[in-house]
């Protein structure tokens, strides 16, 4: 899980209201606290989990690049990859450097990436009993963010009295937003892998009709000049070839071309049977 926002949104006490524990350095600040992407674990319903904490979208003491190349490192530290972006937003004012930060998770992790995008509410005591779905409906350039993020959207309160509930009901969530992506995840690899096949099938059918059909003299091999064979003369010479006794040589031929040109299609798509 890789913790994302803004600063003085809460990433780090997010960060310890999941792992159950005072993992992040937290601190009553006007200054960014986290500088460097920093990787705690901990165990949640009985499944161990990482979670990554950043520096701050616009930290207060380091340059914006130096900001993105260090946020960059965290898919270093959750190899083999992230399995959600959970962006951290405040009840209050939507900023553009909010909204950028979700530009900036699809750019460096592509289109798709929002598909496991969360946005967790921090300091949720400020909501003062308003519903999440109010608040949200309240500025439409907020929900249109928040309906872009496929993981959807859930609320923290990390004051102490809070933690402890709070870890209660995320922890099926997270359990639940976890094998959707996961079923997502072989959904998308299945069908992945029978576009795979059909394309495979397709070819090495085709490439051993013409294989044979080239071995056997029916159509010229290609010298590369794109020239197309005429079709009047394919079947002058398959009319021939279907007249006289097919010879072993001819069937050798044919075979062998056959082979050739399906060998081509083998080797083409190696990767799929290898995987």
């Amino acid at each position: 899980i890789v913790l994302l926002g803004r600063t003085g949104t809460g990433r780090s006490s997010s960060g310890n209201t999941i792992l159950g524990r005072s993992a992040f350095w937290v601190d009553t600040s006007p200054c960014s606290v986290t500088a460097q992407c920093k990787r705690q674990t901990g165990t949640v319903n009985e499944r161990s989990i990482s979670v990554i904490d950043t520096p701050g979208f616009f930290h207060t003491g380091l340059p914006p690049q130096e900001v993105m190349a260090e946020v960059g490192r965290c898919v270093v530290l959750s190899s083999p990859g992230p399995h959600a972006f959970v962006v951290t937003l405040r009840p209050g004012r939507f900023t553009p450097e909010e909204r950028d930060g979700l530009e900036w998770i699809k750019a460096t992790f592509g289109p798709g990436a929002t598909r496991f995008v969360v946005v967790l509410f921090t300091w949720g005591d400020q909501l003062q009993g308003k519903r999440i779905k109010d608040f949200l409906e309240e500025s439409q350039e907020l929900l249109e963010f928040v309906s872009s993020c496929h993981g959807g959207y859930h609320v923290f309160d990390n004051s102490e009295q809070k933690k402890a509930e709070d870890r209660e009901e995320q922890g099926p969530e997270l359990e639940r937003r976890r094998r959707r992506e996961e079923e997502q995840r072989k959904r998308e690899e299945e069908e992945a892998r029978k576009r795979a096949e059909r394309l495979f099938w397709c070819e090495l059918l085709t490439a051993l009709g013409k294989g044979a059909a080239e071995g056997a003299g029916i159509m010229e091999k290609d010298k590369g000049k794109g020239k197309a064979v005429k079709k009047v003369k394919v079947v002058e010479k398959a009319a021939a070839l279907a007249a006289t006794p097919l010879s072993i040589t001819s069937a050798a031929k044919a075979v062998g071309g056959a082979v050739r040109e399906g060998g081509k299609v083998l080797y083409k798509h190696r990767k799929t049977f290898l995987h």
